[in-house]
């Protein structure tokens, strides 16, 4: 569902929005800080797709009947 937004949020949207991209100029243009940035880029990555592994498996698990649960 796509909603309108106000004048102002549009206003701090684009305030938000050049911010972010002022940060990503000053991140490119420092590699140290760039290839810290890819590294940590990579680890949560690698996090959250072991998360979404374990969540996966979570949903194979079928529901206890009340017979189980009883145990």
């Amino acid at each position: 569902m796509v909603t309108k937004m106000s004048k102002q949020d549009l206003q701090w949207q684009a305030e938000s929005d050049a911010r972010t991209m002022a940060q990503y100029q000053e991140i490119m243009g420092d590699k140290s800080r760039m290839n810290r940035a890819i590294k940590e880029a990579e680890k949560q990555a690698k996090d959250l797709n072991r998360r979404a592994s374990a969540m996966q498996n979570a949903a194979k698990v079928k529901t206890a009947t009340k017979t189980n649960r009883k145990k």
